[in-house]
């Protein structure tokens, strides 16, 4: 991808991510010009002082004319409502992405009412933390990190090719699955964790939350993603509610495999399942 890529790129919802994604472009050369918009104007002007973005609107038709890239960076709940909103504003022949850790009836959707014209690529960069906003934005988030395309059968080969070139120029390492083979990927690898961590707090919150304070760097570890938003991960839950509920069954049997392990006093049955799952373990430290 040549020095710069993009005459004008537009982020719709400039929060860690898509301020990430910004400042990734600007300290790259990306584009000639980066643009912003939201709901809230107060962060949107907070981010041009920051020298995030080069400008902004908080009228999300305004901030996508003449982009030839617009990123949405929303909730994943809003995509479809705000991609009718720019259809009759998108630029013929730009690129439309979004950074959705669900894709599945979204992409389809999305694809139904994009414009003639326009090339939409979904995308899921593996990135962020639990904290949220642009004072922990960085420009070196994706650095490395995975990204995932979800193209489907009428995904443009050219503009794949553009949207995976634009996340390797940011850094990232950038694979390729269907939607809905992302969605069953992403229950297991983080939509059931943040549901683990969130009913571990629970449990002890309903035994006794003054515990809490007694916790070390275990319980911290474990559910440090309960940190993160609720409403965020309500409406990811229930966006990918199939695959979590099936998930679900078997995280139940899996517990109930230790429990009966517990019950019977057989410590070889609860030493079989702990190596088990170090062994597997241990190989995201060799990958690293």
């Amino acid at each position: 991808m040549g020095e710069v890529a993009f005459n004008r790129v537009a982020i719709i919802g400039v929060g860690l991510i898509g301020a990430s994604i910004a400042l990734g472009i600007k300290r790259r050369g990306l584009a000639r010009e980066v643009v912003g918009s939201g709901r809230t104007e107060e962060n949107l002007r907070r981010a041009v002082e920051r020298e995030i973005l080069d400008g902004y609107s908080i009228n999300h038709k305004e901030a996508v004319k003449g982009a030839d890239l617009v990123v949405l960076a929303t909730p994943v709940g809003r995509f479809v409502e705000i991609t009718k909103d720019i259809s009759g504003s998108l630029k013929p022949g730009s690129l439309l992405t979004d950074v959705g850790s669900v894709k599945g009836s979204i992409v389809r959707r999305i694809e139904e009412v994009v414009p003639d014209g326009v090339r939409f690529v979904g995308c899921h960069p593996i990135a962020g933390s639990e904290r949220s906003g642009i004072d922990y934005a960085s420009g070196d988030l994706f650095e490395g990190a995975p990204v995932v395309l979800t193209p489907t059968g009428d995904t443009a080969a050219d503009a794949l090719s553009r949207v995976g070139k634009f996340w390797e120029a940011l850094g990232a390492v950038v694979t390729r699955l269907s939607p809905e083979e992302h969605d069953l990927v992403f229950a297991l690898l983080s939509h059931l964790p943040h549901l683990v961590s969130y009913a571990l707090v629970n449990t002890l919150s309903d035994t006794d939350p003054d515990y809490i304070n007694l916790s070390g760097s275990g319980f911290r570890d474990t559910t440090r993603i309960a940190l993160s938003s609720p409403e965020l991960w309500t409406e990811i839950s229930l966006y990918n509610r199939d695959n979590l509920l099936r998930l679900i069954e078997s995280f139940r049997k899996a517990l109930d495999d230790i429990r009966d392990g517990l019950v019977k006093g057989d410590a070889e049955h609860l030493r079989r399942l702990f190596e088990n799952a170090r062994d597997l373990r241990k190989r995201m430290e060799r990958d690293d």
